[in-house]
């Protein structure tokens, strides 16, 4: 059986399902992402929907867990 990372705070009460999707989205929340304007790296969520790059201060409203341009 393949053990997969646990996540602080999610015990054996919340249930097998809610613990994988929310492993799944915080994973992908974690992932590395390329600015579409400049191309660094440092291209991350600020709050729900509103995604910035850190070094040109490029502004995009996305979906709330992802960013699809």
């Amino acid at each position: 059986m393949a053990k997969v990372k646990s996540l602080k705070g999610l015990g054996a009460g919340h249930g097998i399902k809610i613990r994988k999707n929310w492993t799944k989205i915080h994973f992908q929340l974690k992932q590395e992402r390329i600015c579409p304007e400049c191309g660094s790296k440092t291209f991350g969520r600020d709050a729900v929907g509103i995604w910035s790059c850190k070094k040109c201060s490029y502004k995009v409203a996305g979906t709330a867990y992802d960013i699809k341009l």
